[in-house]
């Protein structure tokens, strides 16, 4: 029984040294002899203080174990080795009852200290708020960090708090939080408001987990809250700036694109639905796909410069609008750069310039137009003087009777001739309006005959057949002759040119009658008919080509009835076959203000 005590004595792993009244070692076990480098047997007899080499740190006679163990357990620290010990020491006493012995049990426990004195470093010096909590509702640990967090004065005042109710605005959301840490074991990131000691919200970042005993039962929650107030104010800050700008980009005139360097939309206003397109066809659209083929490598150029950093202003493309139709638009791409310099994507403005540009080409063939009238003008009086002295002597010549016959015929065709183009002279005058506005009585008749002589070479020449239907019973009405022979010069040639675009023989019918009080002149053609009778009478709306008309006519015409009293109309012919003008003006006896808008007639 003593050697199978022995060998217990000798196989614990913790140091166990007994020692005499007189502080004289009786016994170590194994372990201790092995921490010393000797056999247990040569440490029999060996004072106390000499056991560990502790040297003259303690009296001789003393024993150090003894000294910090006064309640039966303490802490010692080999003043040579470094070493931290727990000493746990019982008396017994001798066999003989007379004298007394000590027992001490020896474990190092310097690496769990050292372990201890990490975790309780990093505990208090970590930056975030760390915690150990009750499930309910009591601080049991918390470190510096959560303790300046929430704003409490130190560790022992936080300690103190009711979590659910000091800490959390309301109970519920903290019951929110235990109940998905108990359902799960474990919450990350979960986002929480809570209150500072004086009452200011914070927000924080939750990790968790609860921690259960032996028997499965929830004893704890720790875990870590990270102070995300600045985030939050900043993605408040964020958030508001981007609904700034994008109240900004969504409510500019503009549309605007932004692509990446390899010209492919990443974002796109809400202009852009004005054109016909939603967000989910431009996202991922190639920039390049959006403008006129016949501009494409144009605007490939631009994305190229921009992309190596340039801006690109005033670029004029034709954009594809979501019904196919294009627009005119000036154009400009800006980079955008990251931290490091490089282009990372660009910025693309588009003004639809497509009324502008148009009115602009109208503008300049109006001002064209001008310059012709001013040359015809020009090249009329100076036809007209030589023509006077023309006239002049052809008229002395006939009176000279000393002229043979054959003679006298030639000079009647001079004559006739002459008059005649005097007369064109004076048509070419009235056109280009060199002539002040009169108004005066007047026969709708003549002036719709000198207005088709005007053009009589042209229908003649091109095989137009022209037909008039005059009541020569017609009463006068007051007006200026050259502004209603500009009138009727305006719709005839609109006729004109309907009739050349037919493949039928073409055919101008004119007619003029009395309608009750007003005087009705009607231009009626056998022409392909109007597209747009509605818009017919708009100022620059024109349905011809480029440089043959400006859209101007019609709106003048429209502007010269109405300063006349009145009314000019315009609709399809029921037949299929062409359009119809009419242009009513007040009898001179019947001369009221109409007020009646040019439109179109219901047949």
């Amino acid at each position: 029984a003593n050697r199978h005590w022995i060998e217990i004595f000798d196989s614990i792993s913790d140091y166990i040294v007994v020692h005499d009244q007189d502080n004289s070692v009786l016994r170590v076990n194994r372990s201790l002899a092995d921490l010393v480098g000797v056999s247990p047997q040569e440490l029999i007899g060996i004072r106390m203080s000499a056991l560990l080499a502790i040297g003259e740190s303690v009296p001789p006679r003393s024993c150090p174990f003894c000294a910090c163990t006064s309640t039966g357990e303490g802490e010692y620290v080999h003043p040579v080795l470094e070493r931290t010990y727990l000493i746990s020491t019982s008396p017994v006493h001798e066999a003989t009852g007379e004298g007394m012995q000590m027992i001490h049990v020896i474990k190092d426990i310097t690496d769990r200290r050292e372990a201890e004195r990490r975790y309780r470093e990093l505990f208090n010096n970590i930056q975030e708020g760390l915690f150990f909590s009750t499930p309910e509702g009591r601080f049991v640990e918390v470190n510096d960090a959560l303790v300046r967090m929430l704003g409490y004065e130190s560790r022992e005042e936080l300690l103190q708090t009711d979590i659910p109710t000091q800490v959390y605005f309301s109970p519920e959301e903290r019951q929110k939080l235990t109940d998905e840490i108990q359902r799960t074991g474990v919450v990350r990131n979960h986002e929480n408001l809570l209150r500072k000691k004086d009452g200011t919200p914070v927000y924080v970042l939750t990790n968790a987990l609860a921690v259960r005993d032996a028997s499965g039962r929830l004893t704890q929650f720790r875990g870590l809250m990270l102070d995300i107030s600045g985030l939050k104010n900043f993605q408040a800050e964020l958030q508001r700036e981007r609904d700034f700008s994008g109240k900004i980009l969504n409510n500019t005139q503009n549309l605007i694109l932004v692509a990446d360097t390899a010209g492919i939309v990443t974002y796109a206003n809400r202009r852009w639905s004005e054109m016909g397109y939603e967000q989910a066809q431009l996202l991922g659209c190639a920039l390049e796909m959006l403008v006129a083929p016949a501009r494409r490598a144009t605007l490939n150029e631009a994305v190229i410069a921009t992309v190596n950093g340039r801006q690109v202003d005033n670029l004029e493309l034709q954009i594809i609008r979501g019904d196919g139709r294009l627009g005119q638009f000036s154009v400009n791409l800006s980079p955008m750069w990251d931290d490091a310099g490089s282009v990372t994507s660009l910025v693309v403005v588009m003004s639809d310039i497509t009324d502008s540009a148009t009115l602009q080409s109208k503008l300049m063939h109006a001002e064209k137009m001008a310059a012709v009238g001013q040359l015809v003008s020009g090249v009329a009086h100076e036809v007209n003087n030589p023509l006077t002295a023309i006239l002049g002597f052809a008229d002395l010549l006939m009176e000279n009777t000393e002229l043979p016959e054959s003679a006298r015929k030639d000079l009647r065709v001079i004559l006739q001739e002459a008059q005649r183009t005097k007369q064109i002279v004076q048509n070419l005058l009235s056109f280009a309006r060199q002539m002040p506005p009169q108004r005066k009585a007047v026969q709708i008749n003549p002036i719709l005959h000198n207005t088709m002589q005007l053009r009589a070479y042209d229908f003649q020449s091109h095989g137009v057949e022209v037909i008039e239907k005059f009541d020569h019973n017609l009463p006068s009405v007051v007006g200026d002759s050259h502004q209603l022979q500009q009138v009727f010069l305006n719709i005839l040639n609109n006729a004109y040119d309907a009739v050349r675009e037919s493949p039928r023989a073409g055919r101008i019918e004119i007619t003029s009658s009395r309608r009750g009080s007003l005087v009705e002149v009607g231009f009626r053609d056998n022409g392909p008919g109007i597209t747009y009778p509605e818009k017919i009478f708009d100022p620059f709306f024109t349905t011809k080509e480029v440089g043959k008309g400006t859209g101007l006519g019609l709106s003048i015409c429209y502007g010269i009835v109405r300063e006349h009293g009145g009314e000019i109309l315009c609709h399809n012919n029921s037949d299929g076959e062409g359009a119809m003008f009419i242009v009513r003006l007040p009898a001179t006896a019947d001369i009221v203000p109409i007020s009646v808008p040019a439109g179109v007639l219901t047949q």
